[in-house]
C-alpha cells in the first residue's frame, strides 16, 4: 500500500499499514517479466523490459551475493535497470507492483 520494502533473512510475521504481509515466493521470470543480466567490465547491467507507469511498474531490483544484498529502488517513468558489481552475485530479483517477485539465478 505504502511502497515500503521489508527484507527478512528468516521466518517473520510482519505488518505494514495495518496489514499482515504474506511472505513472497519468487517466481521464475515469464515473458512479461524477463530479467536480463549483461556483463559489462566488472558489473552486471540488469534490466527488465517492462512498463514503468505509476500503477504498473518494477518497484525494485536486487542482487543477492554470498555476503549480502544490493538493493536499487526504481520509480515510475524511470528505466527498469540498475548496475551491480559482479563480485559473488548469485541471483537477481525484480518486484512488479502488480504481479509479484521474480528471480533470475546466476550460474
Amino acid at each position: 500500500v505504502c511502497g515500503n520494502v521489508i527484507m527478512s533473512t528468516g521466518d517473520a510475521v510482519i505488518s505494514c499499514c495495518g496489514i499482515t504481509l504474506p511472505p513472497l515466493e519468487a517466481e521464475e521470470p515469464d515473458s512479461d517479466h524477463c530479467i536480463s543480466a549483461v556483463i559489462s567490465e566488472d558489473e552486471y547491467h540488469v534490466s527488465v523490459d517492462h512498463p514503468m507507469k505509476k500503477d504498473h511498474s518494477i518497484s525494485f531490483l536486487a542482487a543477492v551475493t554470498d555476503n549480502g544484498i544490493k538493493f536499487v529502488k526504481l520509480y515510475p517513468e524511470g528505466a527498469a535497470e540498475a548496475r551491480f558489481k559482479i563480485n559473488r552475485t548469485r541471483a537477481f530479483y525484480a518486484y512488479c507492483n502488480q504481479h509479484g517477485l521474480f528471480r533470475l539465478n546466476i550460474k
